[in-house]
């Protein structure tokens, strides 16, 4: 009689895993990497084995560009995901202009990990640095506390606890924001105590602990609130230092990240806004010591050249004034640069500090939405007034622009959608030519808390 048949072994690796054991192969992907997908096949009749190999790189869906909104949603926190994809580039009388075929991924925390994000929702700040990938900190005041994950999978990574000495958060600590630089990191606490940390290395987020000591200007503590602006070109980040309540202030300072030519270490040292050489402009309120006027906004933006300023303050009469200016670097010297120091009066018919402003770096545009519409402001052509953009069918609650100067404005709505306007050109853009955007009628990602334009460390 004949031998019976001894069909051959299968098996499939990747990664330093099995994951097949057919001769067609059929694997539900549940790891990134790039590496060989190896097919070895042996002849149990000889024992000779045959192998054939092929390269192979899963990326996580979220790896791209895009927006993380931070949502409280049926009593808990919500992490959504907008995956910016852009299609195509086309042309028309206007410029270029993006096609988009983005993704929305609702509750992708929960989905990522399997398990409830937390409650009490505060606030989503992204880690940046020039040798890893991105890396976001989520901030909420409920169980189990604040979570560091992986930018690119969105796995939890850390709890914020273990970054303390011993894994303990300091007494009366609730954190509000945070800023993550190239060597320092920076946690504002809810009461304005700045918890800093100075990184061992720059290729790992989590590398050296925060500590409990203050910051100081001098012998004099710097506490207030983390201003919305860039800090990787110019090297520092902006403070409005509103001191303790034994020592109130009201004054701008600087919190600097970086090291100089000669390998001095300047990260974590403090400045309070320089006095102006040539004294201040007429009616220019000194950034040393704003007074009695109440800061209502402020945003910056930079490159090697310096720091581009725009502030909006409320004066004690119940003016609203926009400074701009420009921060320039010397090492750890400060300076503004000459004839850049400019002051004027906002439009009246809005109480800005129950809009919410926005201004672009892209274009001198002041953006105001005010119920449900969205107002623009040419705040260097201040005789144009102010202009209707778009109306929206809920309050927008947060928005924010892409980076790096493309014209995409994200807004987060409080009805749980998310809408993408083209903001460029934006006074002879055509109504029907300022939307690009917006999630299906289905999508609901909860109330906004946050928002962000998450880079994956793509700077």
């Amino acid at each position: 009689s004949s031998s019976p048949i001894v069909l051959p072994a299968y098996e499939w690796t990747f990664a330093g895993k099995t994951i097949g054991d057919e001769l067609n192969l059929e694997w539900i992907v549940d790891t990134v990497a790039t590496g060989q997908v190896i097919l070895r096949v042996t002849d149990r009749a000889n024992g000779l084995v045959y192998s054939n190999q092929k390269s192979l790189r899963i990326d996580s869906p979220y790896k791209s560009k895009g927006w993380m909104i931070l949502s409280e949603k049926n009593g808990q926190s919500s992490l959504g995901f907008v995956r910016e994809m852009i299609t195509a580039y086309e042309m028309d009388d206007l410029g270029i202009y993006c096609v988009f075929d983005n993704q929305t991924f609702p509750d992708v925390y929960e989905e990522t990990n399997g398990e409830v994000l937390g409650s009490g929702p505060v606030r989503i700040t992204e880690h940046f640095s020039r040798t890893a990938p991105g890396s976001l900190l989520i901030l909420q005041q409920g169980a189990p506390g604040c979570i560091d994950i992986d930018g690119n999978t969105l796995l939890r990574d850390i709890y914020l606890s273990e970054t303390f000495m011993d894994g303990v958060f300091p007494e009366q600590f609730e954190p509000v924001n945070a800023t993550w630089m190239h060597w320092l990191d920076v946690i504002e606490n809810k009461d304005g105590r700045l918890y800093t940390r100075l990184k061992y290395s720059d290729a790992l987020f989590n590398s050296g602990y925060f500590i409990t000591e203050p910051v100081l200007v001098g012998e004099e503590e710097v506490r207030g609130h983390l201003l919305d602006c860039d800090w990787q070109a110019v090297g520092y980040t902006v403070v409005h230092d509103r001191g303790t309540a034994a020592n109130p202030r009201n004054r701008l300072a600087a919190v600097f990240d970086f090291r100089d030519f000669w390998g001095v270490n300047y990260a974590g040292y403090a400045a309070v806004f320089p006095e102006a050489d040539k004294g201040w402009p007429d009616g220019f309120v000194p950034l040393n010591d704003l007074g009695d006027h109440e800061l209502i906004y402020f945003r910056g933006w930079g490159d090697w050249s310096g720091g581009y300023y725009y502030m909006i303050l409320k004066t004690p009469g119940g003016k609203y004034l926009q400074q701009t200016f420009t921060l320039k670097r010397s090492t750890a010297e400060l300076y503004y640069e000459e004839g850049s120091l400019a002051v004027q009066e906002l439009p009246s018919g809005f109480v800005y500090e129950d809009c919410l402003p926005y201004v672009l770096s892209t274009d001198k545009y002041l953006l105001l939405m005010k119920g449900n519409d969205m107002y623009y402001y040419n705040y260097a052509s201040p005789g144009d007034g102010v202009s209707f953009y778009w109306h929206f069918d809920a309050p927008v609650k947060h928005m924010t622009a892409s980076v790096q100067g493309q014209p995409q404005l994200g807004c987060a709505l409080a009805n749980g959608q998310f809408v993408i306007l083209n903001v460029k050109l934006m006074k002879n853009r055509p109504e029907e030519k300022r939307l690009y955007w917006q999630t299906p009628a289905e999508v609901d990602l909860g109330n906004p808390v946050s928002l962000i334009y998450k880079t994956s460390g793509q700077l």
